[in-house]
């Protein structure tokens, strides 16, 4: 294994931590996460099947090799997470984000834009060297 492919790796595992440890919070605080994303005005179905989602894209970067499907789909379900994030933010939504479930009980802010913005570019650096 070659420089290249352990950065890949890491950043890869970076994220997929980031994303299973996003999902099992929303698991572990169940009912107050599904009260926020009613807040937020979420689909029910993308409330209820996200955390699911977070923890599969999670494992997947954990342990497999960075594959382009794994990638794009991590890279695609933060797109859409940080422009959601961005829009709560410039709304001034009082709203609890629950990125991380119960455990983090604040508004969303910029330093939630930023941090997704630094796992997107994670993202982007994997797939550059695999």
């Amino acid at each position: 294994m070659d420089s290249k492919e352990i950065t890949a790796r890491v950043c890869a595992a970076v994220v997929g931590a980031t994303l299973a440890l996003a999902g099992a919070g929303k698991f572990t605080s169940w009912n107050q996460w599904l009260s926020n994303a009613r807040r937020q005005h979420l689909w029910k179905f993308v409330a209820v099947s996200l955390p699911a989602i977070e923890l599969v894209l999670g494992a997947a970067l954990l342990v497999l090799q960075p594959v382009p499907i794994v990638l794009g789909l991590a890279t695609l379900l933060l797109v859409v997470f940080t422009s959601f994030l961005a829009m709560q933010v410039l709304t001034k939504s009082q709203v609890p984000c629950a990125c991380f479930g119960a455990h983090v009980n604040r508004p969303p802010s910029w330093r939630d834009v930023v941090r997704n913005l630094g796992l997107i570019a994670l993202m982007f650096i994997a797939a550059a060297l695999s």
